[in-house]
């Protein structure tokens, strides 16, 4: 989402989100729980993006150790019992000598064997947690690429803060490309101590090396590995006034996305599983009705050739990944359909006409015909939601494509009716996909 609009004073709206956010996520703001990340040289970056610069940098610092105890394991691993003297040393255990005429002489000897190598197990996990912290870092650059073509095209109106957060999100993505840059040295280097090809590893050596760097790694894999565990310590700054203004984009979009899901509840449908996660990290929320309708709200998520198998939606082949705020799907199998809905603080036209890019660059695995020629679905809806006043939605074509929502919290209760009819028209095509099923269905029968 954009941060052209972000400007020097928090806008007076932000207690209401604040307040809103906290209230579904109290039970992770209760005292004592982990320290949250320091921003240090990631300030000025989004709270997610900060703790995952803060993970990088923390296991690129921690690697030479690693690689340096991992050496030594097998250093000290090396030598082996012989029973001859030749090519070896005598044992450095005393009981390993005896007496003889006043001088002690060797009993056993320990031979080098030179083909012993590092714990290969250990590498290849440390392998596997470089190219997972990799993988997180490719999808906020393509966000921050997002962001930074957003504030580029109000920067044609010659607006002095688009010239601003230009300027700042060419920093923030030159940081981030410092840190991958950093990463692909990284795996490198664990190769080249591997000795030989090494690929990825999921599961943890075992025996664990008993080493401080290693087990100071163990700690940064659970956090990485499992997210979850680090919310509480990322909502407790997050959700404390001062509020960065950084995290103003963020706390938009995330209460943006839990007045989404609201809104769906308030269409008769019920929510499975877990909201705080995947509201604030990002991840997919599952809907139900009793006429067996169903859909997903992704939030956050990277759509790209490699994630069109789980979510059924990709881009072209050779196409940069696409990562908008909120991708709704709904539909069997063969009859999937999406709708886009993306969060921006700008108020600029060009931007939030801007937001129809996903439905041309967003493709669907599912084929449809049309005059009896397959092709690719695209997302039926691709539209912007932004701090607007004004109770109706704005069509951005005659066809209803393309649009935007006002959605402005207020002091009191924020004005929900032109979110109500957007969802309202994904619950009905939802609803209608059942009956379409069923009719094929029979009709095959």
């Amino acid at each position: 989402m954009s941060m052209a609009a972000a400007s020097a004073a928090p806008p007076a709206w932000l207690p209401q989100v604040v307040a809103d956010l906290r209230a579904v996520s109290a039970d992770l703001l209760a005292p004592g729980l982990a320290k949250p990340v320091q921003a240090g040289a990631t300030a000025g970056h989004g709270p997610l993006l900060r703790g995952l610069l803060a993970a990088v940098d923390a296991f690129t610092a921690l690697l030479p150790q690693l690689l340096e105890e991992v050496h030594a394991d097998a250093d000290a691993a090396d030598w082996r019992a012989a029973r001859t003297p030749r090519g070896a040393r005598p044992s450095p255990a005393p009981y390993d000598f005896a007496l003889h005429g006043g001088r002690p002489l060797p009993l056993r000897w320990q031979r080098r064997d030179t083909g012993e190598q590092p714990d290969e197990a250990a590498l290849r996990w440390a392998l596997h947690l470089a190219a997972r912290l990799g993988q997180a870092l490719h999808t906020h650059a393509a966000r921050l690429d997002s962001q930074l073509q957003d504030a580029l095209l109000v920067r044609a109106g010659d607006s002095e803060h688009a010239l601003q957060d230009a300027q700042t999100l060419r920093g923030l993505a030159a940081g981030v490309r410092r840190r991958a840059v950093a990463l692909r040295q990284a795996e490198a280097q664990v190769r080249a101590a591997a000795g030989r090809r090494i690929t990825p590893g999921e599961r943890p050596p075992s025996p664990y090396p008993q080493r401080p760097a290693w087990s100071r790694l163990k700690r940064l894999a659970r956090e990485l590995l499992n997210p979850e565990a680090l919310l509480g310590a990322l909502l407790g700054p997050l959700l404390t006034a001062p509020v960065p203004l950084a995290d103003l984009p963020f706390l938009y979009q995330r209460w943006c996305g839990l007045q989404l899901l609201r809104s769906f509840e308030r269409q008769g449908w019920t929510r499975r599983g877990d909201l705080v996660g995947p509201l604030f990290l990002g991840g997919r929320v599952e809907f139900v009705r009793r006429d067996a309708a169903d859909l997903v709200v992704w939030i956050d998520p990277r759509v790209s050739e490699a994630t069109l198998p789980v979510t059924g939606w990709g881009v072209g082949r050779g196409k940069p990944e696409l990562t908008p705020d909120f991708l709704v799907t709904c539909g069997t199998a063969g009859m999937r359909d999406a709708f886009v809905l993306d969060a921006t603080l700008s108020r600029d036209e060009e931007v939030l006409a801007s937001k129809a890019r996903y439905r041309h660059g967003i493709l669907g695995v599912d084929l449809q015909l049309v005059a009896g020629v397959p092709v690719q679905r695209r997302p039926l809806r691709a539209w912007a939601v932004a701090p607007l006043g004004g109770g109706g939605c704005r069509l951005g074509d005659p066809e209803g494509r393309t649009g935007c929502i006002p959605l402005r919290p207020g002091e009191g209760e924020a004005d929900l009716r032109a979110l109500d009819a957007w969802v309202g028209d994904v619950s009905l095509h939802a609803r209608r996909q059942v009956i379409r099923a069923d009719a094929a269905r029979a009709a095959a029968a």
